[in-house]
């Protein structure tokens, strides 16, 4: 029960960050990312393994997240970040940008099984994304180390690869 409440909790939290993108859109604000889109999601590989998004708050600044199933730990892992594009690699291209962003987040892992336990973490998530000029996606790698709070405290480190559509 507690995990369906968890997905659940997770949707609601899509849904209003496309809301709000898609007000800002609509009252004439300036829109960011690729293809001047502010909104994606999309498909993560890596720990975990699942659905991710990214919402641009700002020019630099954006909200994203990652709903997947963790196959290391056997878990549900729901992980909230905000992060800052903190440099753009200078490129001689007029076909993509390369954004270096970093940022803090947590991240709450649900054990299935007998054990039904939740671990609650922060993590400080670092990566670099190729977003397209033109079209209207981005494709990123990251790495997050980060501490692991709650049941009992230790070192943690996820990472890997995406692909997000914007629109």
């Amino acid at each position: 029960m507690k995990l369906k409440k968890m997905i659940g909790l997770g949707l609601a939290s899509l849904i209003c960050i496309t809301s709000l993108s898609a007000l800002a859109r609509g009252k004439g604000y300036t829109s960011y990312g690729p293809e001047e889109m502010r909104f994606g999601a999309g498909l993560y590989l890596g720990e975990p393994t699942g659905f991710t998004f990214k919402g641009y708050v700002t020019e630099k600044l954006a909200i994203d997240g990652i709903a997947g199933w963790g196959l290391n730990h056997k878990v549900f892992t729901m992980i909230g970040d905000v992060t800052y594009d903190f440099l753009d690699i200078p490129i001689d291209s007029t076909v993509v940008k390369l954004p270096l962003y970093a940022g803090i987040g947590t991240k709450l892992e649900f054990k299935v099984g007998p054990n039904d336990d939740t671990t609650v973490g922060l993590r400080a998530p670092i990566g670099i994304a190729v977003q397209w000029l033109h079209h209207p996606f981005e494709v990123f790698a990251e790495i997050a180390p980060g501490m692991k709070v709650s049941p009992s405290a230790g070192f943690d480190i996820m990472g890997g690869v995406g692909v997000r559509f914007y629109f």
